[in-house]
C-alpha cells in the first residue's frame, strides 16, 4: 500500500528503523532490524521491561469462507486442532488466529504464508467453500515482550486481558488491528501497513514510561531459544 495520505510524505516503518539505528539483515528475503546496537542488551530489555519489534520477517494471510466450510478446512489443516472463535494455534512457526466463525488469519514466516495460500488453493480445487488473502504487504505485525508489556497495551487501551493464545480484533491508530496473546509476557500486533508508523509512534508515546526500547530479530531469536517459548 502506499506511504503517502493526500500530499503529504509520511514516513514508513522502514524509515522509522533506520532513523532508529537499525542493522538491517535479510530473512527469507526481506529487510528486517537484526538489532539497534547489541542484541545482548535487547534481550536484557524484553526480560527487565518491555521491547518493541517490527515483524517485517512476518507475513500474513486471510481465510475466509461459511463457518461450516472454514471450521472443516481448518480442521484438516490442523490434524484436528481447528481454533474457536477468539482463539488461535501454533503451527510450524506461525499461528492461525480464529477472529470470526467464518474468518482465520495465518501470522508467520513468509514461506509459511504461501504455504498456507497453496493448501487453500489446493483445498478449493477439491470443492471447498473457502478462499484466502494475501495480506503480507498491506499488512504490519509488531511483537511487543516483557513483563511491562500488558501494561503498555492497557495503557494504550488494547485490552490485553486475553489468555495466553487468545486474540481480539479492535481498533487502535486509526486502523483495524488484531492482538494475540502468544505467552504470559508477548504479545503480536497485527494492523495496516499505511497506519503502522501512527501505531509505532502512539506505543512509545505510552511506554516510554515504562522503559519501551527497540529491539530486533537477534534478540528475539535468543528469546525464542528459550525453553516454552514461542517464535
Amino acid at each position: 500500500m502506499a506511504a503517502t495520505r493526500g500530499a503529504v510524505d509520511w514516513p514508513t516503518i522502514a524509515d522509522r528503523l533506520r532513523l532508529a539505528g537499525g542493522v538491517m539483515s535479510q530473512r527469507e528475503g526481506h529487510a528486517v532490524a537484526a538489532h539497534f546496537g547489541s542484541a545482548a542488551t535487547e534481550l536484557a530489555i524484553c526480560v527487565k521491561r518491555v521491547g518493541l519489534a517490527v515483524r517485517s520477517d512476518l507475513g500474513a494471510l486471510e481465510i475466509a469462507g461459511p463457518e461450516p466450510w472454514l471450521a472443516h478446512f481448518l480442521e484438516e489443516s490442523l490434524g484436528g486442532r481447528a481454533p474457536a472463535t477468539g482463539e488461535a494455534v501454533p503451527t510450524a512457526r506461525s499461528w492461525c488466529c480464529r477472529v470470526a466463525p467464518d474468518r482465520a488469519i495465518v501470522i508467520g514466516p513468509w514461506s509459511a504464508a504461501a504455504r498456507w495460500a497453496g493448501i487453500v488453493r489446493h483445498a478449493v480445487v477439491t470443492g471447498a467453500a473457502v478462499d484466502c488473502t494475501d495480506r503480507s504487504d498491506s499488512a504490519t505485525a509488531l511483537t511487543l515482550v516483557g513483563p511491562r508489556a500488558a501494561r503498555l497495551l492497557d495503557d494504550a487501551g488494547l485490552e490485553p486481558d486475553l489468555p495466553v493464545g487468545g486474540v481480539r480484533e479492535s481498533w487502535f491508530a486509526g486502523s483495524s488491528a488484531l492482538l494475540l496473546r502468544e505467552t504470559a509476557d508477548r504479545f503480536l500486533l497485527v494492523l495496516d501497513a499505511d497506519y503502522a508508523v501512527d501505531a509505532w509512534q502512539e506505543l512509545f508515546d505510552v511506554g516510554r514510561a515504562l522503559g519501551l526500547s527497540m529491539v530486533g530479530a537477534e534478540a528475539l531469536e535468543r528469546l525464542a531459544a528459550a525453553p516454552g517459548r514461542i517464535f
